[in-house]
């Protein structure tokens, strides 16, 4: 019977805990307070749009074209308008599928002893061109691609600096650093 009437106290008191901590809740409120601080206009798109975007590109071996001397072959890039390859930048990089997998930027240049592996890339509105070329001892010695080869492109838009002038004082880094949203002084992007 003692254990009955401490269960039963026990439920009224979280009940009454409950209903207690509702009410509180509930009388929560009071009169609107002053405007908070103007914020940032967000001038020509500065306000929040993602700047960077990547796309990964599979390569088969059927779409190299070349000989010894080296193979070639051209992406399809869309996203490479003429904004971004006047005013953005351009990444491209190679994945290795080794352990540990990895990403290695272009130009990418792999020497071991006598042999010497280059791969490179130019940049046009709407495309990529890629090159591929090995080199044994001296002489061409380029191998077709045997296998799918997979690129990660990155696309940065950028702000031509007279566009930045007038939204923004260059040299004044902390008004630089709100404008782009950066931690104070890192670098880095909220």
């Amino acid at each position: 019977m003692k254990t009955k009437k401490i269960q039963l106290s026990t439920k009224i008191v979280r009940i009454f805990s409950f209903l207690l901590l509702l009410a509180a809740f509930v009388q929560c409120s009071g009169p609107t307070g002053p405007m908070g601080p103007q914020g940032y206009d967000g001038q020509d798109g500065l306000d929040g749009i993602n700047y960077t975007r990547s796309v990964i590109y599979d390569v088969d071996p059927s779409e190299w074209i070349g000989d010894l001397d080296g193979y070639n072959t051209s992406l399809n890039v869309p996203e490479i308008t003429e904004d971004i390859y006047y005013t953005g930048a351009v990444l491209v990089y190679r994945l290795f599928e080794t352990e540990p997998k990895s990403f290695n930027l272009l130009p990418y240049t792999y020497v071991d002893n006598a042999l010497a592996i280059y791969m490179d890339f130019d940049a046009f509105v709407g495309s990529i061109y890629l090159t591929y070329k090995e080199v044994f001892d001296g002489f061409n010695d380029t191998p077709a691609p045997a296998d799918l080869i997979s690129f990660k492109i990155v696309i940065i838009e950028g702000i031509p600096l007279a566009t930045l002038k007038t939204m923004v004082n260059v040299n004044d880094f902390a008004a630089v650093s709100k404008m782009f949203n950066l931690n104070k002084g890192t670098g880095a992007i909220n």
